[in-house]
């Protein structure tokens, strides 16, 4: 937002305040503290120095000419930003966040909670009624007395997520630190200057879906705002239970006084410092009938969270933060060169446009900023990051900011087991158990969609409350999709209670479903009928899409009832879902290009995909942003060149014919995972290449694919899936384990990263995995086993030219499976390092 657009929000506000006064005078709301409130409307065109906004409220900014980051990973600006959308830098504790804009005379914090929502209970509505992720408020914050300054630096601090605003005038420095609190579960503003007594501020609360704002003074140096409201719901009988919500902000300064001005708003004059503690929170609660409850107790805990993050104080909250934060991040790092953040990031991404090479540097931030932002955005309540992760600053926002179940969810979360993040995922395996085995609506929608009277399933468009859409209602797969996430993080972690108690019961239920729902085809087949690819063409059975999602969920759920025993079903299921699973049809089906004469993976068992198109659009299989038929290259993993090279090299070449050169953000990010999984590391560069390309655009447009200069990704517009699917993309060109083995270096571009170093990484079997490479081979590879079970490596040349030893330096002998695959026994927590020999003729000690 810029100046001139946080000037009129504050006109806005300057008529909250006046409507928000009760018959006596005085602010109403369950939230505040009832408090007098001068009612007036004339505050905005106050004197400098008083208490409005003044006419002449834009300043100078001449950025610093040299900038060093405290941390490696920091994204930095020298200007402040003018677009919400492409320039506001994040900050989240996972369920609560907020941006900063770092403009000099009104900061303007926009915030979010992941549970404010608008929409619909229970059944399937249209795309306009079932609601929306909802725009919680803004905390303006006007410095008084500001005018031109120099030495300006906006900066996000992704090694300590902490984001900042740094500037001088008239020989005094001014610093703003804003971070998001998990441990203490608010966001926290702190302003200070280098010289006593220079802090001189008035804050002010928007609500964004309401008008009811409270002013208090309430102690010497203190204050507090809050306001509260509802948004209404609906439920299939019409009206349903409001969701309620309310919000805090504490103010506390060192010296100088805090006063309230004529306008009623909170003014600090004079003080050394200042700190604002921030919360939002709405009465949404998951376990609850109607998904809300405690309503009466909602101001007691907005208040309880910022008093008590004012008795810690800033020094305590901030070294928690950062603690808790890096006992995540920390775990994993990506080395691609030796710079770091030395030049602005507008800057580091025009250069490279023109010299990737010289500036790989972007690849290896880029890829830290996807983790940084599923921590920031996927802890505490169990609902999944959604379309834009926990940030929004609109009440309209592009398709709802909703939990899209076609590939958008799913991909936010691909980087959580590989990159390190597993308890990240958990916020959505538990949404997904709970709405599928204990929520009525999935199990309804067995019905209404797919006409089964067993198990669930759910649409694409989804809300918070369990509700969705009618777009695309044939496409009832994305229960075997989501499932697909319920083993992944049992096969990552080994968590057999886990997998037991939550897993499990949402696996074979999905299961249930489909045994109802498959059909027999007339070539003795099991197929899934009337289902779509999405997002083109027709309707009809056994698109590859839904047959190799149904063949992961049978086969990961024969899979779950070996490691848990024949007890946990009954024998009839066993022997339905054998039966099922030997006749099903694989949706692996190839026809051959008449165009080219090569063989392609069919998208549709009965319909071509060439020359038809009066199904589908012309060149569709060589541009459209969904490659919907390569699931079982990824994520899943039933096409492989270890299971069939027939199929997978047909998988392959439909791939590639999906280009590098173009695609929404996140369709850029699924064809680098796809690519890797096809060991194309070229064209895993290609598309990385593409991915980063800058774009303004912030209207719906599938040609403006890229990143914004915050490093968002663009579909356009914002869409957080591509930063994710980039992540994963990258951890799965550097080390992928579906097999149960541990690819080293499957999908290296060596032409671009001939020397590198990765740390942290996961694999399948609870294994760490560590690697360097230089000259674009493995230089050391370290594994720690976090299960004792056998470890399986495969690389080129590994049994002849690598020898393995464990932690303490003792070789470690290693069984060959040809010349490059290995294995050796392991312990819990055991260390093992893989190195080239030092003597090229030493001979292989398999045993």
């Amino acid at each position: 937002m810029n100046n001139i657009k946080a000037k009129t929000l504050f006109a806005a506000l300057s008529l909250a305040v006046c409507g928000s006064l009760s018959a006596e005078g005085k602010s109403v709301g369950r939230c505040g503290r009832a408090a007098p409130v001068r009612s007036v409307c004339s505050w905005m065109g106050g004197a400098r120095g008083g208490g409005g906004v003044p006419d002449d409220d834009s300043v100078s900014v001449t950025g610093i000419a040299a900038f060093r980051p405290a941390n490696r990973y920091t994204l930095w600006y020298t200007r402040p930003a003018t677009d919400w959308m492409t320039s506001c830098l994040p900050v989240g504790n996972g369920q609560f966040g907020a941006t900063v804009m770092g403009q000099i005379v009104v900061d303007d914090v926009q915030f979010n909670d992941k549970t404010l929502w608008s929409g619909k209970l229970g059944g399937l509505t249209s795309t306009a009624a079932y609601g929306s992720y909802l725009n919680f408020g803004n905390l303006l914050i006007r410095s008084r007395g500001m005018k031109g300054v120099t030495d300006y630096v906006r900066y996000l601090d992704i090694n300590d997520a902490v984001a900042g605003v740094r500037f001088s005038m008239d020989g005094v420095g001014y610093s703003r630190t804003y971070f998001a609190s998990n441990p203490d579960s608010c966001v926290v503003i702190r302003y200070t200057a280098t010289r006593g007594g220079m802090i001189n501020t008035t804050l002010a609360l928007k609500d964004q879906n309401g008008s009811h704002v409270s002013y208090a003074v309430d102690g010497p140096g203190r204050a507090t705002i809050t306001f509260d409201g509802q948004v209404g719901r609906q439920n299939d009988e019409g009206e349903a239970t409001p969701e309620s919500y309310c919000c805090a902000a504490r103010i506390v300064a060192d010296g100088g006084t805090v006063t309230k001005n004529a306008e009623g708003l909170v003014e600090v004059s004079d003080a050394n410092s200042m700190t604002v503690y921030l919360r939002g929170l709405t009465d949404f609660d998951a376990a609850a009938p109607e998904y809300v409850s405690g309503t009466e107790q909602l101001a007691g805990r907005a208040m309880a969270a910022v008093d008590g993050a004012r008795r810690k104080g800033y020094d305590a909250l901030l070294a928690a933060h950062k603690a808790d934060y890096k006992s995540l991040f920390d775990r994993c790092l990506l080395t691609l060169c030796s710079t770091g953040s030395d030049v602005p990031t507008p800057q580091l991404i025009s250069g490279y446009r023109t010299d990737p090479q010289g500036n790989l540097f972007l690849e290896e931030l880029y890829f830290s900023y996807g983790r940084y932002l599923l921590i920031s955005s996927s802890r505490g309540v169990s609902l999944p990051a959604n379309l834009q992760g926990i940030w929004n600053n609109s009440n309209a926002p592009a398709w709802h900011a909703d939990i899209h179940a076609n590939i958008n969810v799913q991909m936010n979360y691909w980087p959580a087991e590989p990159t390190n993040l597993s308890e990240l995922h958990r916020p959505f395996l538990d949404y997904i158990y709970r709405e599928a085995c204990v929520k009525p609506a999935w199990r309804r929608f067995a019905r209404d969609m797919g006409k089964v009277d067993a198990g669930w399933t759910l649409p694409t468009e989804n809300n918070i409350y369990g509700s969705g859409t009618t777009f695309a209602n044939t496409y009832t797969v994305a229960n075997a999709w989501y499932c697909q996430h319920l083993w992944q993080h049992y096969a990552y972690t080994l968590d057999r209670e886990y997998l037991r108690r939550q897993a499990f019961p949402v696996m074979k239920s999905a299961v249930d479903y489909w045994l109802r729902k498959l059909v027999k085809a007339a070539d003795g087949t099991y197929e899934c009928p009337e289902e779509w690819s999405p997002e083109h063409g027709p309707t009809e059975n056994a698109t590859a899409h839904s047959q190799q999602l149904v063949w992961d969920l049978f086969n990961n759920t024969r899979k779950a009832i070996e490691v848990l025993g024949d007890e946990v079903v009954s024998r009839t299921f066993r022997d339905s879902l054998a039966a099922y699973f030997t006749l099903l049809d694989d949706g692996c089906h190839t026809e051959v290009n008449p165009a080219d004469g090569q063989t392609y993976l069919r998208e549709w068992k009965y319909t071509s995909q060439f020359n038809n198109p009066g199904k589908i659009g012309v060149d569709e299989y060589r541009a459209h942003r969904h490659i919907s038929h390569l699931m079982g290259l990824y994520p899943c993993s039933q096409i492989s060149g270890d299971a069939d090279k027939a199929v997978f090299q047909a998988a392959r070449t439909s791939l590639i014919a999906r280009g590098d050169g173009h695609g929404t953000g996140w369709s850029l990010g699924h064809k680098i995972n796809l690519n890797a999984r096809a060991h194309e590391g070229q064209h895993c560069h290609n598309l990385i290449r593409r991915a980063l390309q800058q774009t303004w655009t912030t209207d719906v447009n599938e040609g403006a694919g890229g990143i914004y200069e915050n490093l968002w990704d663009a579909h356009a517009p914002y869409q957080i899936d591509g930063n994710f699917g980039y992540t994963a993309g990258v951890a799965e060109m550097l080390l992928q384990s579906y097999s149960g083995k541990l690819v080293l270096l499957p999908a290296l571009p060596a032409a671009f990263w001939d020397k590198g170093s990765v740390k942290g990484l996961k694999a399948v079997g609870n294994f760490t995995v560590d690697i360097a490479w230089e000259k674009a081979r493995a230089a050391k590879v370290r594994i720690v086993s976090g299960a004792g079970s056998t470890c399986v490596v495969k690389y080129a040349g590994l049994a002849k030219d690598f020898i393995v030893t464990a932690g303490d330096g003792r070789p470690v002998a290693f069984r060959c499976a040809g010349g490059d695959e290995i294995s050796f026994p392991t312990v819990r927590d055991g260390v093992y390092v893989l190195v080239p020999k030092h003597n090229a003729g030493r001979a292989c000690k398999c045993r």
